[in-house]
């Protein structure tokens, strides 16, 4: 059981490495696997660092399943985005890089790149473990930290909002997109608004970024009446350590909506459509239970009272059923 409980331990940044490598809930998942059962094939060898060994074996692996799907992004219909997973923000190592947009961000770093700067910044493993797990000596590895930050220095966030103050951002822009008069929603965006769907090829999605802030005003409210929303319903889910839309039809979750929140308004939205991308969300009941989704009637009503973590009350399970927002 010793050797059980050390990986029971360590199983949280395994799939943190695994994860925030891939972009991807399943192949984390299988990583996760993996890494067990090379770690239960070592029980003869001494392992000095538990914590070493396993990040070393999840990134390696990370880097191998990277190589393998390299193809299939590049093949991929439309803009591809990271698969979302439920998260709770206290319990997260280092939850500003599991948002959506900076997972997105960092598909502009190679793979080492990537791991290098995940593996300091996120988990701050020490230069031995970093150059054990990506082949490269110690001096490159600073090297290669230093040359990853360069690369995404020019598209950082600047401003951080708090999150009472991103959640009533969000709960405007939903009651204006709720009026379908695009002129509402163009104060609540930045000049640099970029809009990304990720559909796959499977459902209906734009294929390119949608840019500026009457372009999107303009896309939003032409598509908040798509057949695909008829009959859903609405919950705000925490996803990625950030407050999000999420839509279910008939119990199945058919869309996912990310903000990007800065200084003078929404700088980015991502929206997951692929259901292939969504199946961290297939079970709707167990969500619910866990306090992971909450009806988005109770959100604009009450947009600064907290509900997650927290039984639905009881009188505000009718409300769902009367109030109908859009989704676009």
């Amino acid at each position: 059981m010793e050797r059980l409980d050390q990986f029971l331990e360590h199983k949280g940044l395994v799939f943190g490495i695994a994860y925030r490598m891939t972009g991807s809930f399943t192949d984390a998942e299988d990583i996760v696997q993996e890494t067990f059962l090379r770690w239960s094939k070592a029980k003869d060898q001494l392992i000095r660092s538990p914590k070493a060994f396993l990040s070393t074996i999840a990134t390696r692996l990370s880097l191998d399943t990277i190589r393998k799907t390299k193809r299939k992004k590049e093949t991929y219909i439309g803009p591809w985005l990271p698969e979302p997973i439920p998260t709770n923000s206290e319990e997260e190592i280092d939850p500003d890089t599991l948002d959506l947009a900076f997972l997105h961000l960092l598909e502009k770093l190679n793979p080492v790149e990537r791991a290098v700067f995940l593996l300091r910044e996120s988990f701050s493993l020490d230069y031995e473990i970093i150059s054990k797990s990506v082949g490269k000596k110690q001096d490159a590895c600073r090297q290669i930290l230093k040359r990853a930050k360069e690369n995404l220095r020019s598209e950082k966030k600047k401003f951080s909002p708090s999150l009472e103050s991103k959640n009533v951002l969000i709960h405007k822009f939903l009651l204006a997109s709720s009026q379908g008069d695009p002129e509402l929603i163009l104060p609540l965006l930045r000049e640099d608004i970029v809009v990304w769907s990720d559909g796959g090829g499977k459902l209906h999605a734009a294929r390119i970024p949608i840019t500026g802030k009457p372009r999107v005003a303009a896309f939003l409210i032409k598509t908040r009446t798509h057949k695909h929303y008829k009959n859903v319903e609405y919950y705000l889910t925490r996803s990625n350590s950030t407050n999000c839309i999420i839509a279910y039809q008939k119990n199945q979750a058919i869309a996912l909506r990310s903000f990007t929140v800065e200084e003078k308004g929404i700088s980015k939205i991502h929206t997951i459509l692929n259901p292939e991308k969504l199946k961290a969300f297939e079970n709707k009941q167990g969500l619910i239970d866990d306090g992971k989704l909450i009806p988005l009637s109770l959100f604009l009503l009450f947009p600064k009272k907290n509900f997650f973590g927290k039984p639905i009350p009881v009188w505000a399970k009718p409300l769902a059923n009367v109030i109908k927002w859009i989704f676009a």
